[in-house]
């Protein structure tokens, strides 16, 4: 096979919704592991809310998580490589936040905490799987630098509150919308291709021998590094202009398709 090894997004290509990977997904990939391929994981989400997929897709080799932000051996959770965000940024996030109708979660050392329970923190959390900590000390929990952070709210909403972030701190700072009621925050120097290229270097296997699947704004970084970059059906339309492929089937059926063809040749 021309790509030894596929990378692919978790929400919105994996699978569709609920948590669940169907069947179909786990003989495709079952059939590319025999067939010599090698397939991991990049998400946004943290590593203990993809543990439960790690397991049913026998994945061996590091995946990537928190967009970018971190890469995890799955076998003994050893962080191969880190980024956190800018204490001084941070600080201005959960300041600025306050003044917009917004959900704000900031993971710290492997824990999102939120300053409330919301209809849609409650939300997001049963989609990841996760439990989120309730704080009402932001400034103590600040004294450590969070790996990211996660604004739920509006689309008007997150971009109003984007514009007026970027008036109140002045320096460059990273951000990536990876659904479309979700804002990232992450790390100077973190993506998801960033990320890529450590994998890459840390597997032995060139950028140009790996393929990777996504379906929003936050896996671009990806398609522009692999040496093949597949959209699913259901993708946004800026990663889709920017794809080699677009599949014919949306989410996982997508990605099958996309497996189907590169084991194929």
């Amino acid at each position: 096979m021309k790509y030894k090894m596929i990378v692919s997004d978790v929400d919105g290509t994996l699978f569709e919704s609920g948590n669940q990977l169907n069947d179909s997904t786990l003989r495709w990939v079952d059939a590319f592991h025999q067939a010599g391929g090698i397939f991991t994981l990049a998400t946004g989400r943290m590593k203990k809310a993809v543990d439960p997929f790690i397991e049913q897709l026998s994945i061996k080799v590091p995946v990537i998580v928190y967009n970018g932000a971190q890469l995890v051996d799955p076998i003994d959770n050893q962080i191969i490589k880190a980024y956190n965000v800018e204490k001084e940024l941070a600080h201005q996030v959960m300041k600025t936040v306050k003044d917009f109708k917004l959900d704000p979660i900031v993971h710290v050392h492997q824990q999102p905490y939120v300053l409330g329970i919301s209809e849609a923190i409650e939300a997001h959390t049963l989609k990841d799987g996760i439990t989120c900590q309730v704080t009402d000390d932001a400034e103590t929990l600040l004294m450590e630098a969070p790996t990211k952070f996660l604004i739920i709210g509006e689309p008007e909403e997150i971009q109003r509150f984007l514009e007026v972030l970027k008036q109140q701190y002045s320096k460059p700072f990273h951000h990536v919308f990876s659904d479309w009621n979700y804002l990232e925050i992450l790390p100077m120097g973190a993506s998801k291709g960033k990320a890529l290229e450590h994998l890459s270097s840390y597997l032995e296997i060139s950028l140009e021998e790996i393929a990777v699947v996504g379906d929003e704004r936050n896996d671009l970084s990806m398609l522009e590094k692999a040496g093949f970059g597949a959209a699913v059906a259901n993708a946004n339309d800026d990663l889709k202009k920017q794809a080699d492929y677009v599949s014919v089937g949306s989410f996982h059926r997508g990605l099958e398709e996309v497996i189907k063809k590169i084991m194929e040749g």
